[in-house]
């Protein structure tokens, strides 16, 4: 049961950050997504994976209107573009 758990929680974080990569193309989803939905208020420092789950439906619904957006949008680096810094 835990490894299904796991699993889970593995599945929906990536369905996450692989959708904030599109709708934050600045951001470093792919480097550090996976930081920005830890939660350092819980034992094992992740979120249910029912929490998961209902950020992931707001962000499918919303887009980047959603409240999961600009939560999520805070808390990730944004990446150095080598063309804009010259």
């Amino acid at each position: 049961m835990a490894r299904i758990h796991t699993e889970d929680l593995f599945e929906v974080k990536v369905e996450i950050i692989k959708l904030m990569a599109v709708l934050d193309p600045t951001g470093d989803w792919m480097g550090r997504g996976a930081r920005a939905l830890d939660n350092p208020r819980t034992a094992t420092g992740e979120e249910s994976v029912g929490k998961l789950y209902a950020l992931l439906e707001d962000l499918q619904t919303n887009g980047v209107q959603s409240p999961s957006y600009k939560k999520l949008k805070g808390k990730v680096f944004q990446r150095i573009d080598p063309d804009m810094s010259a």
